[in-house]
Formats: structure tokens, C-alpha cells, sequence
């Protein structure tokens, strides 16, 4: 049985839900037409929907460890029908890849995790974003390099790159510290906080 947090929640959501039946139904009944996938961390701490304050049927999500991607020659079929459902039916125009500060999976990879665990694994399609260097900074530097080079991974999809005019690829990194929310900048080559 789940815990009573659990169940109290649901029971604040029922009320949420009467409150809000009108979305709800509209989205049961007319089916669901987000402009966004976000691929973030499946980290209990970082929640997409409530980091950009998002609306039932705003966002696609897909979280797992890392937030990582694995380039379509891994043949991984739970990422890749994803990515496939969200860019080809559903037409998303923005794919979020979103890291965060403190991310367990990119701690794993730069302290190092046991070469026979489902982890090291997963983590495989990180390793190259690991910082040359091994002191503090270097998890945060990997946690940077890592969001870039899972944007990059996209690319590896025929059906993305064919899409790319229609698709914008969004490199961001959420400071649980502060809320605040860093972009890649291309043109600067350098990560901005978001300002609206």
C-alpha cells in the first residue's frame, strides 16, 4: 500500500481535478498536444512540470538516469519511441534536454560505479562527457558536457535531423540550489541563466 503521503496526495489532486475538470476533460476527450518534450533526470528533486510551473498536456516527459539519450546505433527502444512518438505524431517544435545540479548518475560516472552494475551500463552513454579533470568543479563540468552531448545524440535520428527546421533542441541545466534555470548559448558558446 502506498505511503499516506501518497494518499493524501491523491485526495488534494481529486479536488485539484474537480476544480479543473474542464482541462482534464478536454485533454481525455481531444487527446494530448504538447509543444515540448523534456528529456531531464529522473531524480525525485526535479520535477519538469513543477521547475517551469506547466499545465496538465504542456509537456512530454521522458526522465530516466542522467537524462541521457543513447544515439540511435544502441538500438534503445525505450528512448528511441519516445523520441519517435513525440517528433513524428505528437509534432513537438521544442525538445528540452535538461541536467541538473547535484545529479546522482553524473556523480556516479565521475566517482565511479562498479564496471558490472545496470548503472555503469546506462552510464556508458555519458562517459565521454566526463571533465578531464577530477576535482568538485569536474562533476559540474560533466553534468554541463553531459546536457551537450545528449543534444548531440539526437541528432543521431534520421526522423530528428529530417525535422530539424520544425524542431528546436533546447540545452538547459536547472540549479536546484537556486530554481534558476542556465541555456546553452550557441552564439556565446557559453551557459546563460534564463531571464524573461
Amino acid at each position: 500500500m502506498p505511503t499516506e503521503k501518497v494518499l493524501h496526495g491523491h485526495q488534494k489532486f481529486k479536488n485539484s481535478f474537480d476544480e479543473n475538470k474542464k482541462l482534464y476533460l478536454q485533454l481525455a476527450n481531444q487527446g494530448q498536444h504538447p509543444k515540448v518534450l523534456w528529456v531531464g533526470c529522473s531524480d525525485s528533486r526535479v520535477v519538469p512540470e513543477f521547475i517551469v510551473n506547466a499545465d496538465a498536456g504542456d509537456l512530454f516527459v521522458m526522465r530516466n538516469i542522467a537524462n541521457i539519450i543513447p544515439p540511435s546505433d544502441a538500438q534503445d527502444i525505450c528512448t528511441s519511441s519516445v523520441l519517435e512518438y513525440a517528433v513524428l505524431e505528437l509534432k513537438v517544435e521544442h525538445i528540452v534536454v535538461c541536467g541538473h545540479t547535484g545529479c546522482g548518475g553524473i556523480t556516479a560516472l565521475v566517482k565511479g560505479v562498479p564496471n558490472d552494475s545496470k548503472v555503469s551500463d546506462w552510464l556508458k552513454y555519458a562517459h565521454k562527457a566526463r571533465a578531464s579533470t577530477n576535482d568538485n568543479s569536474s562533476i559540474l563540468e560533466t553534468i554541463k558536457n553531459n546536457i551537450l552531448m545528449q543534444a548531440e545524440h539526437l541528432l543521431s535520428f534520421d526522423f530528428i535531423r529530417a525535422n530539424k527546421n520544425n524542431v528546436k533542441i533546447h540545452k538547459w541545466l536547472y540549479d536546484m540550489h537556486s530554481g534558476n534555470i542556465s541555456f546553452f548559448d550557441e552564439k556565446e558558446n557559453c551557459w546563460t541563466k534564463i531571464n524573461l
